[in-house]
């Protein structure tokens, strides 16, 4: 869903059930051309001169309720908002000063047939999360520190 026309925006935003309004527009927009995952405050301040904070709230919750953004657990105290694209991309996330860095493909089906194998109370799986936590080159040249969980 990267860098989409706006009709192209217009018929996802209608087709998730919404009102193509500016601000649900305007969002999705910020959304598409932000290379990572942002906080709500991030995104009401990148967007503070055409949303206030409120709507960008309400506007990301229904989006993630629709299934048009994705909440992810950076383990950094506060969610994280991205748009739900097609790719299936995760994260690798710095545990000392936060960098994060996208990287493809985890092969899920492999893994959810192996899942599936092992648990008796499911037989579908419908979604996936898959993070990774450690130290990137830069803090690792700063030597030691305590290690994260």
């Amino acid at each position: 869903m990267h860098h989409m026309k706006k009709d192209a925006l217009v018929d996802i935003i209608r087709n998730a059930g919404f009102r193509a309004t500016k601000p649900r527009r305007t969002l999705l927009t910020y959304l598409q051309k932000t290379r990572l995952p942002q906080t709500i405050l991030e995104i009401a301040d990148g967007l503070k001169d055409s949303i206030d904070q409120v709507t960008v709230y309400r506007i990301v919750e229904a989006f993630t309720k629709a299934g048009l953004v994705r909440q992810i657990d950076l383990r950094m105290g506060r969610p994280r908002y991205e748009i739900a694209d097609a790719r299936d991309h995760h994260h690798v996330v710095c545990v000392r000063c936060e960098r994060i860095e996208d990287f493809i493909g985890c092969d899920s089906d492999h893994l959810a047939d192996k899942a599936l194998k092992q648990v008796k109370g499911f037989s579908h799986i419908t979604g996936h999360s898959l993070e990774f936590f450690g130290l990137c080159n830069s803090c690792v040249k700063q030597g030691p520190t305590l290690q994260a969980a």
